[in-house]
């Protein structure tokens, strides 16, 4: 199946699914740095030393719990990219890619204000939305190419 049979409005829809995540992730990251830099707590010596701080280990709490919000959308914002691109290539419904591109985006973007507003029903909750459409999208587009061997 050519390239070019993807779905142009699928393709924006994804391919700004993709980017907004990869923004926030992106302005987690610097939070965690600003974060360290205001405290003037740093994992390195060397960055304690520079930068006239106290060398740590762990991080203060702030500083970890936006670091590990920010790891967990790195791991999911990956496998939601490689699945969603596999769904493309497979020629996935646009209407049902648009329900997984919005539903995994607003999963993840409840996920980071329920992590660092240290709500840990809502974010298991989001959590799992993001799970079950990265399932769902995965399931979907190998139905599809298996279903294009054999049909």
């Amino acid at each position: 199946m050519p390239i070019s049979s993807i779905d142009p409005a699928l393709f924006a829809v994804f391919g700004l699914s993709v980017i907004i995540l990869s923004l926030k992730a992106l302005f987690l990251g610097a939070a965690t740095a600003a974060t360290r830099g205001k405290l003037k707590s740093f994992l390195n010596a060397e960055d304690a030393a520079w930068l006239s701080g106290a060398h740590v280990d762990p991080d203060p709490e702030v500083v970890a719990r936006i670091g590990r919000s920010h790891r967990n959308d790195l791991e999911n914002l990956l496998l939601f990219a490689v699945c969603g691109l596999i769904y493309l290539l497979a020629n996935g419904s646009a209407l049902v890619g648009f329900f997984y591109c919005g539903a995994f985006l607003v999963a993840r973007a409840f996920h980071t204000f329920a992590y660092l507003g240290r709500r840990p029903m809502l974010r298991r909750n989001a959590y799992t939305l993001g799970f079950l459409v990265i399932l769902a999208m995965s399931a979907h587009a190998g139905w599809i190419i298996v279903s294009g061997l054999f049909g």
